[in-house]
């Protein structure tokens, strides 16, 4: 089915029912907004990093005499 099928129905509804169709659209379109919001909250993970970290990765990585 097509975008411009689904149209055509749409405008063949009487209007109370392309009311009620705008509102499962809307419903669906909000549920679907607040999904991705949840996935986007929940894969945010912000590492902190202290001094002794930044020491103990210098020494590690640059300090270091390569042979």
């Amino acid at each position: 089915m097509t975008a411009n099928t689904v149209y055509d129905i749409f405008l063949a509804l009487p209007e109370s029912e392309r009311q009620r169709h705008i509102a499962l659209v809307n419903e669906y379109k909000r549920k679907e907004d607040t999904k991705f919001s949840i996935l986007s909250k929940t894969k945010k993970k912000e590492f902190t990093y202290i001094k002794q970290d930044a020491i103990n990765y210098l020494f590690k990585n640059v300090f270091t005499s390569k042979k």
